[in-house]
């Protein structure tokens, strides 16, 4: 995570785009192998740390876009996008569930959640 603070720093400097597809890619396939077997608590954590990191790279971008799709008068995709937004950011901020399967349940979702920003970030091209 160090890697990412230090790439946001740096696309803040020199006005670029912070995102590193591949990383968050790895981390996507790592997590949704968490799905073989009975995961390990350490594992769901740490997964639930990286995924958190990279959505706080990417939900800002998203909401940028949202405000941008506002403007341009889409309205409805632009409240589709902030609700699902919405959505993530809580599932976000919320701690890991102790049981394990409800666990893995939600690093799932976080998972998925940031599958998709990114997936719309790289054909949005959200810059």
């Amino acid at each position: 995570m160090d890697t990412e603070r230090e790439q946001l720093a740096a696309s803040a400097v020199l006005g670029c785009d912070p995102i590193d597809v591949e990383t968050i890619s790895e981390t996507i396939r790592r997590a949704l192998r968490l799905g073989s077997g009975r995961p390990d608590p350490a594992e769901l954590a740490a997964a639930q740390e990286e995924l958190k990191g990279h959505l706080a790279l990417l939900i800002p971008l998203a909401r940028r876009e949202a405000r941008r799709l506002r403007r341009r008068g889409d309205e409805t995709q632009a409240r589709e996008l902030a609700a699902r937004l919405d959505g993530t950011e809580h599932r976000a901020a919320q701690e890991l569930r102790p049981d394990v399967l409800a666990a893995h349940v939600q690093i799932g979702h976080l998972t998925r959640d940031c599958q998709y920003l990114l997936a719309t970030h790289t054909a949005a091209d959200w810059r």
